[in-house]
């Protein structure tokens, strides 16, 4: 058998080697870690072979004479294969079929190689199946457990954002009495055959799997699926009401600590109220990198946004294309207030500045000094 020390060394080297495949396509900057990792995996490789050369610095061993019979069929040559298959996918599909490969891959061949080892332990098939039980029994039950509960989870998940809030709350709690339920069967009843216990926790496995694929095939309720086309990164800073952004909006504010201005529309005329200044300002100072809270109260009777110009911003696609920088609050009826936080990182470009204005009213707005 292979020694306590070299299992513990060859760990550490196919760990090391999965890392340093993985780095190589998740850091731009590999060259340190690349190094780090090479050196990682030589030392442990080394001290694999020292190991399993010097047992562990044991002389005589107990372990009945290695067999030499032929060795049994096995699925791992198969699963290895579609390890390597997904490997050369990802390198041209993405990154989660090719790390697949990487887990699929490794995990073959650790079951191939303690499975060849094992065949030819010893002359007793018993003893033999006890080896490899011992060796990788410890790693595969987890992972398997681990795998089960995420596939249990995901497909009860499925099943929550198919039915509806109601329904969905007494299945949460049937399922919950359920567990329960078995639970106490279990520990109240220990003579329960294996067979039962198993083909209880199968039964209930597969019946969540099956229901959780087929709500994945009907999709989610149509509340959620109206929930998704609001865009909650990019709200809509015109004068027209927005469907979503302007869902629900508040008039009213709770927090009044740490306000720098307040921004008042009066007969179609913008003003800022700054903190420590008596009268009206048409300037307001922003600091870099700060949050800053501006409140902003229509005064007029028809509905208005304060909306804050912060120049452009450069847009991931179309590569170099640019848009307007827009910040700005919910609509806000008459005699309501809207909180609007700013946090600017860089002062306006030469020849350029920010301001507030509210769209819909011509020739007001208010600047900001980013200093």
């Amino acid at each position: 058998m292979f020694s306590t020390g070299f299992k513990y060394f060859l760990g550490v080297t196919v760990l090391s080697i999965a890392a340093l495949i993985m780095s190589l396509f998740v850091l731009d900057q590999v060259a340190i870690a690349g190094v780090a990792i090479s050196m990682l995996i030589v030392v442990t490789a080394l001290l694999a072979g020292i190991a399993v050369v010097t047992r562990d610095g044991q002389t005589t061993t107990s372990t009945p004479d290695a067999s030499n019979e032929l060795a049994s069929q096995s699925m791992w040559p198969l699963v290895t294969s579609i390890g390597v298959v997904l490997l050369a996918l990802g390198l041209v599909t993405s990154s989660i079929v090719f790390f697949t490969g990487v887990i699929v891959l490794l995990a073959a061949l650790a079951e191939w190689m303690i499975q060849s080892w094992s065949e030819r332990a010893s002359k007793d098939k018993n003893y033999n199946a006890a080896a490899r039980k011992r060796v990788l029994n410890p790693i595969e039950f987890p992972v398997l457990a681990a795998l089960g509960l995420g596939v249990v989870i995901y497909s009860f998940s499925r099943i929550m954002l198919t039915v509806n809030k109601t329904t969905g709350a007494t299945l949460f709690i049937v399922f919950g009495a359920l567990v329960l339920i078995a639970g106490i069967l279990f520990a109240v009843k220990p003579e329960l055959k294996r067979s039962l216990v198993v083909a209880i926790c199968v039964f209930g496995a597969v019946g969540i799997f099956t229901a959780g694929v087929i709500s994945a095939t009907s999709g989610v309720r149509e509340e959620l699926v109206a929930a998704k086309a609001e865009s909650h990164e990019l709200p809509e800073c015109g004068a027209e009401r927005s469907e979503h952004f302007d869902k629900e909006a508040t008039g009213t504010l709770s927090l009044r600590s740490s306000v720098s201005a307040t921004i008042e529309l009066l007969d179609g005329k913008l003003t800022a109220q700054v903190v420590g200044f008596n009268k009206p300002q048409n300037t307001v100072t922003v600091r870099r990198s700060t949050p800053t809270s501006l409140i902003f109260r229509n005064l007029d009777a028809k509905e208005y946004r304060l909306v804050a110009e912060l120049g452009t911003r450069t847009l991931v696609e179309p590569e170099g294309a640019t848009e307007k920088n827009l910040v700005c609050t919910q609509l806000t009826a008459q005699g309501s207030e809207q909180l609007l936080l700013l946090d600017i990182a860089k002062s306006p470009k030469a020849g350029t500045s920010y301001s507030l204005t509210v769209p819909g009213v011509e020739g007001q707005s208010i600047e900001l000094v980013v200093p």
